[in-house]
C-alpha cells in the first residue's frame, strides 16, 4: 500500500491511501489494431506540409523559447498569476494534515470532475469513521494536489455504497443574467372625438 494522505474533520483524523478509479476497468474499453496486407501492426505517424517528410510517433517533442526562439531552460522560469504577481507553490496533499470543510450538493453539482479516486483503509475502524461523517449525503471539500504544483485541484469527498470516494476537477462558478429593466407603462392616447358625425347615409 502507497503513502496515506490524512485527512481531519473536527478533532478526528483519518488516514486513507487513494486508489484511481479506472474508467476502463468499469465500463471496458475497445482496443482498434491496424495492420497491413501482411498482418504486421501499425503504427502512427505524422505527414508534414510538404507531403513527403513522414514523423514517426515519438520523432516530436515540446521546446519553451523565447521572443528570439532561443531554447529556454524551464527552470529558468518563473510562474506569475494573471496579474503578474508570483504564483505561490501549493503543496502536495501527502505533505500535511487535509482539513476537510463542510459542502453543499450545489458544490457536488458544480464540479467538472476530471478523476475519481477510492479511499482505502488499512483498519475498518478509520472507514467507520468517515462514513459516519457522510451518512445522510453530506459532502466536504478540500484542495487536492497529488503533487506540488501552483494550481490545486478543487476536490469533494463523499459516500456511496458503503465506500468513500474523492471526486476531483474544478468547481464552476456560473452567472446568471436577470433581465432587471422593468417594462415601462403604456398610457392609451384619449380617442379624440370627432366635431362632427357623419352621416353614412348621405355619402
Amino acid at each position: 500500500m502507497g503513502k496515506n494522505l490524512t485527512f481531519s474533520i473536527g478533532s478526528e483524523k483519518f488516514e486513507a491511501g487513494i486508489t484511481k478509479v479506472d474508467r476502463d476497468k468499469v465500463y471496458g474499453y475497445v482496443e482498434e489494431v491496424v495492420t497491413d496486407k501482411s498482418g504486421n501492426v501499425c503504427s502512427t505517424g505524422n505527414l508534414l506540409d510538404d507531403g513527403q517528410t513522414l514523423i514517426l510517433s515519438g520523432s516530436t517533442a515540446l521546446k519553451t523559447v523565447d521572443a528570439n526562439f532561443a531554447e529556454q531552460d524551464k527552470k529558468a522560469l518563473k510562474t506569475v498569476y494573471l496579474d503578474g504577481t508570483d504564483a505561490t507553490l501549493i503543496p502536495s496533499s501527502y505533505d500535511g494534515e487535509i482539513k476537510l470543510e463542510k459542502a453543499s450538493l450545489e458544490d457536488l453539482f458544480n464540479l467538472e470532475i476530471t478523476t475519481v479516486y477510492q479511499l482505502t483503509w488499512e483498519d475498518a475502524t478509520g472507514k467507520a469513521g468517515m462514513l459516519k461523517w457522510l451518512e445522510d449525503g453530506a459532502v466536504f471539500q478540500f484542495v487536492f494536489n497529488y503533487r506540488a504544483d501552483f494550481d490545486g485541484a478543487d476536490a469533494i469527498v463523499l459516500s456511496s455504497q458503503n465506500e468513500v470516494f474523492v471526486l476531483t476537477g474544478r468547481l464552476l462558478d456560473f452567472e446568471y443574467l436577470e433581465n432587471k429593466s422593468a417594462i415601462p407603462p403604456v398610457e392609451e392616447a384619449p380617442q379624440e372625438e370627432s366635431e362632427e358625425e357623419v352621416d353614412f347615409g348621405m355619402l
